[in-house]
């Protein structure tokens, strides 16, 4: 894996798990279900299907 896409993969999954502290701390205030359930799921999407999706083209494109 080239350095770029190693670098790609750990802010991604850096902002994931901001996102997800940041929901679950809106959670525990109190936040508008809405909000805190916005961020999980985009906690989600940075944490599992962004990082895979990279993964798989990354390995595809270098066969």
């Amino acid at each position: 894996m080239s350095t770029p896409a190693m670098i790609w993969m750990f802010l991604c999954i850096l902002v994931g798990f901001v996102c997800m502290v940041v929901g679950a701390g809106g959670y525990r205030r109190g936040w508008r279900q809405p909000v805190w359930i916005g961020w999980v799921v985009a906690a989600f999407l940075f944490l599992t299907v962004i990082p895979v999706v990279l993964a798989l083209t990354i390995g595809l494109s270098h066969g």
